[in-house]
């Protein structure tokens, strides 16, 4: 009995820094809310250079990108935004097609006044960037 409490013990010790985190992106980013074919989608960006936007999954949102973010921005003009319907992106009823997602990508960049960006996708981020 007692080898089995002393065992669940270290399981649970062990397991307890597998608990996810989320990384918050560098003070120097900011945040902002920019406007897409009726969605305000959230965006963070930060850092220097040629710019790369970076493209969530699903059920996911931007934050899942801070620790690439972060290593990114030392040579690069990160750009993060949440997909509409997810993160702190608003919902609304319809448009959430690949088409009218990568729509939203470039309306992202033309409110930041990037004319070029490298594009990283991830899971359904990977569609919107070949939309």
């Amino acid at each position: 009995m007692i080898k089995n409490i002393a065992a669940f013990a270290v399981a649970l010790a062990l397991a307890l820094p597998a608990v996810a985190q989320v990384k918050p992106f560098p003070k120097s980013f900011k945040t902002q809310k920019i406007e897409a074919q009726g969605a305000t989608l959230h965006v963070v960006s930060g850092g220097q250079g040629p710019a790369v936007l970076l493209i969530h999954g699903f059920g996911d949102s931007g934050d899942m990108w801070s620790p690439l973010a972060s290593e990114l921005a030392k040579t690069r003009t990160v750009v993060v935004p949440d997909l509409r319907g997810m993160g702190l992106s608003s919902h609304p009823e319809g448009g959430y097609d690949k088409w009218n997602q990568a729509a939203d990508m470039r309306a992202v960049l033309t409110a930041l006044k990037i004319d070029q960006a490298a594009v990283v996708g991830h899971d359904i981020g990977t569609m919107v960037a070949y939309a």
